[in-house]
């Protein structure tokens, strides 16, 4: 069964967003010590979009530092904020929950209500990865009531999420359900198909998580039909994967094995480790209840090769 972490790995979001930059304009031709802190931030950006996480956080942290010494809250708080979306994004959840502990109250020194905003959306979420299910309510409501106050749309819809799945797994099922419709909805009226796309999967997780199979496979074609539709590979392959693991009986098992095949393939051919070892892991499960062991050997030696580089990459020895 899908745990609440998983979906809140994959809605997380991407680094504040910035203007475009070539990558290779990356090195920086003057010492850290005369750059300013935005300048130090727009280096960590770079690398960030690379995923080069040790000359990521170097970066931030050189900013921090610079904006410390300058004494400029709002700077401070923004170059805490990408901090903990690094940690975040390295499973280091109680650095990510410290770093936004200290940015939260500094946003709200600030007028960017929509930084603020950003920053209780980041608790709530890493909050609840960490089982303090009380403080991500409250965060995510709190940030709910701001994105709504400066009309920020896209901000107020992944809030609505987060609380719906928040609420469906600590039994509040209508009230998280309601929240799930009401983030699709308003993306469809909004014709914002990536948030309708994540809703949606979302309400399928959520039916999931209740033992909805019916109602889950009835979300998960939904969001596929509109994956195919934008020929979005990343999210048809992710929706290949959900599906091919409902577990709807032993006569099921080679469909499912055909379904977690092709998300193999979408994820290879997109070059996307996460997604192929994810794949291979299920194959091997599939194999594994039919019966073909070699096969359920093969495919976890594969899942696993890919993980333990992965982990090596994320943590820095590259």
């Amino acid at each position: 069964m899908i745990g609440l972490w998983l979906l809140l790995c994959w809605l997380l979001p991407s680094a504040l967003s910035s203007s475009a930059a070539s990558p290779a304009s990356g090195a920086p031709t003057s010492s850290p010590n005369q750059l300013s802190g935005h300048e130090l931030l727009r280096i960590g950006e770079i690398h960030d979009q690379q995923e080069h996480f040790p000359e990521t956080l170097t970066y931030y942290q050189l900013a921090l530092s610079k904006f410390r010494e300058k004494k400029q809250s709002q700077g401070v708080a923004t170059a805490l904020m990408k901090i903990a979306r690094v940690q975040e994004r390295q499973g280091k959840l109680q650095e990510a929950y410290a770093s936004l502990q200290e940015a939260v109250p500094l946003f709200a020194q600030t007028a960017d209500r929509s930084a603020q905003a950003e920053a209780l959306l980041s608790t709530g979420r890493v909050a609840a990865q960490l089982g303090q299910r009380e403080v991500s309510r409250e965060a995510l409501t709190q940030a709910a009531a701001l994105f709504t106050r400066v009309r920020n749309a896209r901000g107020r819809n992944d809030t609505l999420v987060q609380l719906g799945l928040l609420h469906v797994v600590d039994g509040e099922t209508e009230a998280g359900l309601s929240a799930l419709q009401q983030a699709a909805e308003e993306a469809r009226n909004r014709r914002h198909v990536e948030q309708q796309f994540t809703a949606t999967v979302a309400l399928g997780d959520a039916h999931w998580l209740l033992g909805h199979m019916n109602d889950a496979r009835t979300h998960y074609v939904e969001a596929l039909a509109l994956a195919e539709a934008e020929h979005h590979l990343p999210f048809e392959g992710m929706l290949k994967l959900r599906l091919a693991r409902l577990d709807e009986g032993k006569d099921s098992l080679t469909d499912r094995l055909a379904l977690a095949k092709r998300a193999l393939l979408i994820a290879q051919s997109i070059r996307d480790p996460a997604g192929e070892a994810d794949a291979w892991s299920l194959i091997a499960d599939l194999h594994r209840q039919l019966g073909q062991q070699a096969e359920a050997d093969q495919a976890d030696a594969r899942a696993i090769a890919i993980y333990r580089s992965r982990e090596l990459f994320v943590h820095g020895v590259r």
